[in-house]
């Protein structure tokens, strides 16, 4: 290709500066790449763009005209958006009720002006092996050489330089920063999607994977279901009292029944549905006493045996007391017998 010729592949004039000539074959690259033009000539129409851009800076550079620019491969074709997934682990109760959270991080790309090789090529003569491609390596003590191809340019003869887009590691990161409102009632292994949004000339939705963590009180049953065990004074439960019981909205005042171990706290518990309204929260008490009483403590159950029986027996509706009236009629009768005989 001749210099008219390549000056009019770019639609340009021989006076055009460099500045020109680059932001012109970028352009053209960028419209004619077989990745993103159909055409059945692009691939043909590609190379004689490229061909007459190497033309005109091997030309300008031989009339030293300044230093060559770093010649750009074709940028890499863009997908339409590219989903981002990652974790974000919520406690119990940030599920139950909602929160806000800002997310930090980062969209890696492969880089645009590499192509993901990390360096670039430039117009100039490679000076390792001065543009041949080959450097010649001695064999059989110096008697004999062989070529092999030049590392430094990697066999075509023009010299590399350092991606400057992606300072030669062959991918962009783009820092992103969302502010994010996780429903009430999300649950463990949800997937959330949001709005895709632009950096660095690409498209990007995030999508977020829920993960609860375990929760030191309270359990999340498969069916939605929130449950506690909590172990009571089996003395506190006989008599009825009231104990704390640990909420997802905080502690809360419950009545112990001795004819009860799981008691429903309605609306207390977990959401039926993300937005929905909370379901029940079921609490199970286990009633723990002492393993081995020590003399006060058998002193006082006396007593309470002792007041109670006597409560008992003026209460003649009383079971006890009935009971025992019970059992002496029947003491009697077996007594009579034996006395008539």
């Amino acid at each position: 290709m001749d210099t008219q010729a390549a000056y009019e592949e770019l639609g340009l004039t021989p006076d055009a500066n460099d500045v020109e000539i680059k932001a012109t074959w970028r352009r053209l690259v960028a419209a004619w790449h077989p990745d993103r033009n159909a055409a059945p000539d692009a691939g043909r129409r590609m190379q004689r763009i490229n061909k007459a851009y190497q033309h005109i800076r091997q030309l300008r550079d031989g009339e030293g005209e300044g230093d060559s620019p770093t010649a750009t491969p074709a940028p890499e074709p863009e997908s339409p958006k590219k989903t981002h997934v990652r974790k974000v682990r919520l406690t119990l109760e940030e599920a139950i009720h909602g929160c806000t959270r800002t997310l930090r991080g980062h969209f890696t790309h492969t880089c645009n002006a590499c192509l993901g090789k990390g360096q670039g090529v430039l117009a100039k003569a490679c000076g390792t092996c001065r543009g041949s491609g080959a450097v010649k390596k001695a064999a059989l003590f110096g008697w004999l050489w062989s070529e092999e191809a030049c590392v430094d340019c990697g066999g075509d003869g023009r010299q590399r330089a350092p991606c400057e887009a992606c300072d030669g590691s062959g991918e962009r990161a783009v820092p992103y920063r969302r502010r994010v409102r996780f429903p009430a009632g999300v649950r463990d292994g949800h997937l959330l999607s949001l709005p895709a949004s632009r950096h660095d000339d690409r498209e990007y939705s995030l999508e977020l994977q829920v993960e609860i963590e375990p929760h030191p009180v309270f359990t999340l049953d498969g069916d939605g279901i929130l449950r506690c065990e909590m172990p009571v004074n089996g003395y506190a439960w006989m008599a009825g009292r009231w104990v704390e019981v640990p909420t997802p909205d905080g502690v809360q005042q419950m009545r112990l029944n001795r004819d009860a171990l799981i008691y429903r706290l309605r609306g207390k518990g977990f959401p039926s549905a993300p937005r929905g309204p909370r379901g029940d929260y079921m609490v199970k008490v286990l009633p723990t006493f002492p393993p081995k009483e020590d003399p006060t403590q058998e002193a006082l159950l006396d007593q309470l045996i002792a007041r109670s029986t006597t409560a008992a027996e003026t209460d003649r509706s009383q079971p006890l007391a009935q009971w025992q009236r019970r059992m002496k009629r029947w003491n009697a009768s077996k007594k009579e017998p034996e006395q008539g005989h």
